[in-house]
């Protein structure tokens, strides 16, 4: 047990309190983000995304990753904006390109290196097939978007980040299927 305390004080000591905190928010992010690739509805979805952006954007903004928490400041104005749309029924095409364009001026507003282009490519992609409201889009589009934020947060050493890409994955290939297997039968 000795050890055990010993190896998060030194971790403590040498990055900061934040920083442990941070990490500990991506944790919980993680596992909120696995419960959102379970959802059925694009309401759901949209739900859950918004709770794990917030989470994350805390998460980076107490690492130092600013491209990452200003990414997910704008996911969830949008995820709010989209889940306002999908009531009222409206499909405006111009919603996702000015999302897309804000993502961009934050992105440089941000800029910590060239990896704050991976998460703004990451949730630029992930904004659009937001818009298509079909939640197994979203489920695929993750096979493109998770390696792009996985790299960003490598470099940015956001070790739940980098978890929770990798669940992502695993969980967006298991809801794909598990849809699938629904809607085959």
């Amino acid at each position: 047990m000795a050890q055990i305390l010993s190896f998060f004080r030194d971790i403590i000591s040498a990055n900061g309190v934040a920083w442990f905190v941070g990490q500990i928010l991506g944790i919980i992010a993680i596992i909120l983000g696995f419960i959102s690739y379970q959802v059925k509805t694009q309401k759901q979805l949209l739900f859950m995304q918004t709770s794990v952006a917030a989470v994350f954007g805390v998460h980076y903004l107490l690492i130092g990753a600013y491209s990452g928490m200003a990414m997910n400041a704008v996911g969830i104005v949008r995820n709010l904006v989209y889940n306002g749309r999908n009531q009222k029924g409206s499909d405006n095409k111009v919603i996702p390109i000015i999302f897309v364009a804000v993502q961009c001026v934050m992105c440089v507003l941000t800029w910590e290196a060239w990896y704050s282009v991976l998460v703004l490519l990451g949730l630029a992609i992930n904004t659009y097939c937001l818009s298509f409201k079909n939640p197994q889009n979203v489920r695929k589009s993750i096979f493109v978007t998770s390696p792009l934020v996985l790299t960003y947060d490598i470099f940015a050493s956001s070790i739940g980040g980098a978890i929770y890409e990798t669940v992502a994955i695993i969980s967006a290939f298991i809801g794909v299927i598990r849809n699938h297997r629904k809607t085959v039968q």
